[in-house]
């Protein structure tokens, strides 16, 4: 059986991949361009083009059955709703979130057809649980997201195939130290002052590692976590007290 990665270029994507290596002999790195990534097979995609998805699923099925499965293909923008730039907003939503069902859609399809148990793992966010000033797009498609995989697993379910979504807080990757940079520009704050901020948001008062977040999605690919589905698990610490 095969486990897929999409996304597999970002820090997280990569670190799931890593951990996947170590249960599945067929590990496929699907992203835009040659992942590069040693000991896995790469297959370029586009989740936005359902076509791009069909070839690229067939390739790692000529291979064998998908049976894991991570999506981790995701963009981040920031700013007010006043001054969205409304490319921007495209490009994180067909990403974010039509590519979760351009990919649902096409594995559905081919799990009706070639019936088999599989689980997936769509990552949202922490983002996609509580709204935040000058985070409106990111996190209307993080949301929406989680409601996306919500009702894909009911639908998946009569193959017992699951779906769940992992909602990292902040976690040390270069997305966020973008992101930092982009909201200290913003709030005329130092990026320093910005990124202690976000480190002391929980009571853990540090970032959340992409192991963490990849070692989380592991498992709920795997059958030890057979009895979850349609499920948000948070990869983060509690709240300051």
């Amino acid at each position: 059986m095969s486990a897929v990665v999409i996304g597999a270029k970002g820090s997280i994507g990569g670190a799931c991949i890593r951990q996947l290596a170590l249960a599945f002999q067929d590990v496929f790195a699907l992203d835009l361009s040659d992942s590069g990534i040693p000991g896995t097979r790469s297959v370029t995609v586009d989740v936005t083009d359902p076509t791009s998805v069909a070839k690229a699923l067939d390739e790692v099925e000529a291979v064998s059955p998908i049976e894991a499965l991570i999506y981790a293909a995701g963009l981040n923008t920031t700013g007010y709703v006043e001054g969205i730039a409304w490319d921007d907003y495209e490009r994180v939503m067909d990403v974010n979130l039509r590519g979760s069902f351009v990919v649902g859609a096409a594995m559905q399809t081919r799990i009706r057809n070639r019936p088999r148990a599989c689980a997936f793992v769509f990552i949202s966010s922490t983002a996609g649980l509580v709204g935040e000033a000058g985070g409106s797009v990111y996190c209307a498609s993080k949301f929406g997201l989680r409601g996306f995989a919500q009702s894909f697993a009911a639908e998946i379910a009569q193959w017992q195939c699951r779906a769940n979504t992992v909602c990292p807080g902040n976690v040390d990757s270069p997305m966020l130290s973008l992101l930092v940079d982009q909201i200290a520009e913003r709030s005329g704050r130092t990026g320093q002052q910005v990124l202690e901020e976000l480190a002391a948001s929980t009571s853990l008062n540090r970032l959340i590692s992409i192991d963490e977040v990849a070692k989380t999605c592991a498992w709920l690919v795997s059958p030890d976590s057979s009895g979850i589905s349609g499920q948000t698990i948070v990869v983060d610490g509690p709240p300051p007290a």
